[in-house]
């Protein structure tokens, strides 16, 4: 009997690292704010965090600084963020003064889509992020803003540093908490 659950367990293990639906990642070419091609397959043998964001989303900009520390902690380690902004063509020129504004240590890509988004499985709100092992496929999902402690035992995670119970492969921080009386709320479904 605890043969069978091994084999069962160590199946599902094999099976989620293989992104979701065994067809890797989506693909991604978008231009940076100095005008070069970022695509996302020419960083295969790394770790990619891909995260959505605009400069007028305030959990966005409260991240920001966040995936900033990670990079510079874990480039050494092959890991790479990327930052894809949905910013309209009006908002579109304060991405570059806000990468400056903020030091921003990794390349903010610009005229992402929520079809872009769409395609690594995260929805049309952001923010949102896509983590992507080195082979280039989608392992992870979070929707709404990083959580420091969960970002990094996901990469120290992907780096093989697996102590402790697996990140979850998907986790939606949008989703609303059941209202205070006990009734559920309207907008848990």
């Amino acid at each position: 009997m605890r043969s069978g659950r091994t084999v069962a367990i160590t199946i599902f293990f094999l099976l989620g690292t293989l992104g979701f639906g065994g067809e890797g990642t989506a693909q991604l070419s978008l231009p940076d704010t100095h005008g070069n091609i970022q695509d996302i397959s020419k960083y295969k043998g790394k770790i990619v965090v891909l995260n959505f964001w605009a400069t007028w989303c305030v959990q966005c900009q409260h991240e920001m600084p966040l995936l900033g520390e990670m990079q510079k902690k874990y480039e050494d380690k092959g890991v790479i963020v990327l930052a894809a902004s949905v910013d309209d063509e009006k908002s579109q020129p304060l991405i570059q003064p806000f990468a400056e504004k903020n030091k921003i240590p990794f390349p903010l890509l610009v005229g992402a889509t929520s079809d872009q988004m769409k395609d690594f499985q995260l929805g049309e709100t952001i923010p949102a992020t896509a983590f992507i092992d080195a082979e280039g496929n989608l392992i992870a999902r979070v929707l709404g803003e990083l959580d420091k402690s969960d970002l990094q035992k996901r990469l120290e995670w992907m780096l093989g540093k697996r102590h402790g119970k697996m990140p979850p492969a998907f986790v939606n921080g949008f989703r609303k908490k059941q209202a205070p009386d006990g009734t559920p709320s309207i907008f848990s479904h």
